[in-house]
């Protein structure tokens, strides 16, 4: 559907406070990827669902609530301006499971959903990036006196016609958590 025009009041108080976001970051590897939603230009709100073909899984990964920062760089001249997506978030901790995600996930396409604690039922679900543009990690870990953690920074390479888009569809399922390890 192309894009209707339309006047854009203010949308309540308290509409630039912070978002809250529920602290479990969903990633799809794309290879997993059967079939996606699908938009326009002008209609932020994807049409379908994530399909994940037979056996795959998405991965949950638990992030502090307040350092999970969906991004969005416009980029280009006049006419060729396109748009670069991208998350961040922080895993406090260096368990040997987010240790190993970071390793496998490092040069793997990647698509995020991240979800709002909005104040309705399931919260606005946020999808950055797609089976053609993914985003591509770029993990840092920290060990210091102030903190053990896990940086992630998902960015796409390269800028496409979109802004980060609205998924009203199914949730993935995902993968289960890893047996109990020690000094985590």
């Amino acid at each position: 559907m192309a894009y209707i025009k339309v006047s854009i009041p203010k949308s309540g108080d308290g509409a630039g406070a912070a978002t809250i976001k529920n602290p479990t970051v969903i990633v799809i590897d794309v290879e997993d990827i059967e079939t996606e939603p699908t938009r326009s230009v002008g209609n932020t709100e994807l049409v379908g669902d994530i399909a994940l073909k037979t056996g795959a899984k998405a991965v949950g990964i638990y992030a502090t609530p307040s350092s999970i920062h969906p991004t969005e760089e416009s980029q280009g001249e006049v006419d060729a301006r396109s748009c670069v997506k991208g998350v961040e978030f922080d895993h406090p901790g260096d368990s040997v499971a987010i240790a190993n995600f970071a390793e496998a996930f490092m040069n793997k396409g990647i698509v995020v959903i991240v979800r709002e604690c909005d104040g309705s039922a399931d919260g606005r679900a946020r999808l950055i990036g797609s089976k053609c543009n993914p985003l591509y990690l770029q993990p840092e870990y920290t060990n210091t006196n102030e903190a053990t953690r896990r940086h992630f920074v998902a960015k796409q390479e390269q800028g496409d016609k979109f802004v980060i888009g609205t998924y009203a569809g199914a949730m993935p399922t995902l993968a289960d958590a890893p047996a109990a390890e020690s000094g985590a």
